[in-house]
């Protein structure tokens, strides 16, 4: 049984709210997302599958969050949110009690939010959104838009929204003595939203995440999962990252019943072995609105890798098409198709969350069902 998760259509409300924005005032919240369902994969290491998989509409997650009114404006704030396996009861986010996040803040409308914590970094805040309506994960989730790595030990300031901007600048410590750099993040992003208009831009860099001189730095062993591919040397077996940096831009634009997205993330990884690769995203795809309780989403990945030392250019394409029935408010049912190939000096397909075919094309066919309370 494995854990994976499809974007959501974008329906306003549907993701069981992270944003500090939908808490109230002297407010306190239990809430959460339950999701399962069944897949089915053309090619594991060269066989077939089906499964029970948990998060096949989203990640499953239970969560606490209130704020209290402090007067003139400002209030206290947090959230306590846990990720778990439905089809097992374990814990995700390598067994953390409260995973996917954990923080507590101050908030002023005239002056932002501060917060401390576990957290989100800026890249899924602005740009994560735009991978989350394509109902897939660009390979090995190399621009974290489908937030496997959030950012502990950190500070993070969000700005009030002036003239239809906004903006985020997070700092995670590394916590080693004598030596900042180790295994610290940082991370800018800004938005404009106007009507049916909405884009960002998005920096993060990562530096010695999971660093062994700091393995409860910024960046901890979330790192480790197998399903980030890109973690590890190319030329050197097992030799991890000296820095990871994401900078991308996106956004959406309504024109009707439909709402189209494009996206673009450049993300280069440093390894310790001065070896490096670059990897360029593109990602275009849209959402109809049939009725209002069926949507149909459609999305395209091109990701295109340049190896330095080894002179490999690897290269995938992804297409993503689901559709998405609502029962109620809070249930939906979805049917997901994603195909994958590999093309260039790639030499296997990993759809995210999978384990990878044993030749350079792979399928995935899930129908799950999600419930929100």
């Amino acid at each position: 049984m494995k854990k994976w998760m499809i974007g959501v259509l974008a329906v306003p409300g549907i993701c069981a709210g992270t944003a500090q924005a939908q808490v109230t005032q002297n407010k306190f919240e239990i809430y959460g997302l339950l999701s399962g369902g069944i897949g089915y994969l053309s090619n594991e290491n060269g066989k077939h599958n089906l499964e029970a998989i948990s998060g096949t509409n989203q990640n499953p997650r239970i969560g606490f969050r209130g704020q209290e009114d402090l007067g003139a404006g400002s209030k206290a704030l947090f959230a306590l949110e846990n990720g778990f396996n439905l089809m097992t009861g374990t814990a995700s986010q390598s067994g953390r009690l409260f995973g996917r996040l954990s923080y507590v803040g101050l908030s002023n409308v005239n002056f932002g939010t501060f917060t401390m914590g576990r957290q989100y970094e800026a890249v899924k805040d602005y740009l994560g959104p735009v991978v989350i309506a394509s109902n897939g994960v660009h390979i090995g989730d190399n621009d974290n838009g489908y937030n496997n790595l959030r950012v502990q030990n950190s500070v993070k300031y969000v700005s009030p929204t002036v003239g239809n901007f906004n903006l985020t600048a997070v700092y995670g410590f590394g916590e080693v003595a004598g030596d900042a750099s180790v295994n610290r993040v940082y991370s800018l992003g800004s938005g404009y939203k106007n009507g049916d208009f909405s884009w960002a831009v998005a920096y993060t860099q990562f530096n010695t995440p999971n660093s062994a001189k700091s393995p409860d730095g910024a960046i901890s062993n979330d790192y480790a999962s197998p399903l980030l591919i890109f973690n590890k040397s190319a030329v050197t077996k097992n030799t991890g990252v000296s820095k990871q940096r994401i900078a991308g831009t996106g956004g959406f634009y309504k024109v009707g019943a439909t709402d189209f997205g494009a996206l673009y993330t450049n993300v280069r990884y440093n390894y310790l072995d001065n070896s490096s690769l670059t990897l360029q995203n593109f990602d275009l795809n849209l959402v109809h609105h049939l009725t209002p309780m069926l949507n149909l989403g459609a999305s395209y990945f091109y990701t295109t890798g340049k190896y330095d030392v080894i002179d490999k250019k690897p290269r995938w394409h992804q297409i993503n098409l689901q559709a998405d029935y609502f029962l109620s408010k809070r249930t939906d049912v979805a049917i997901t198709y994603s195909y994958q190939k590999a093309v260039g000096d790639a030499t296997q397909a990993t759809i995210f969350g999978f384990p990878s075919s044993s030749d350079r094309q792979q399928s995935v066919l899930l129908l799950g069902m999600r419930h929100v309370f």
